[in-house]
């Protein structure tokens, strides 16, 4: 049995979120979110981003804007992408709104299904 060694839960997007991401030192680009957690996020693309390279994720979810700083930390490549994961710096009051947010995405994503 596999061992979940995650500190906070990650929301995996059905349909992902958009958001950008900016690379320092670099220009920004569009970012197209598959998951997303309190410390981090994981997302694909077919440019190529230097691991451990700070950045810097600009998305909204329920209304609600957030401008996350992190790292490259993760680096896969899969056919014609790239897939990445980034965690992010501790920041205490954008991490809480984060998790509440999160939080009630899921609730609503789960209420959504048993309607279906």
């Amino acid at each position: 049995m596999s061992e979940n060694r995650r500190e906070f839960f990650r929301v995996n997007f059905q349909r992902s979120l958009s958001g950008q991401l900016l690379v320092h030192g670099g220009e920004s680009m569009f970012l197209s979110i598959d998951n997303l957690s309190v410390k981090g996020l994981g997302f694909s693309s077919s440019i190529e981003i230097p691991l451990h390279a700070r950045v810097e994720c600009r998305f909204e979810i329920i209304d609600t804007p957030f401008q996350m700083v992190g790292s490259i930390i993760r680096k896969s490549r899969k056919t014609d992408e790239i897939e990445y994961g980034i965690d992010f710096e501790v920041d205490k009051e954008k991490s809480s709104l984060l998790f509440k947010q999160l939080n009630t995405y899921q609730i609503r994503q789960r209420r959504a299904s048993y309607v279906d």
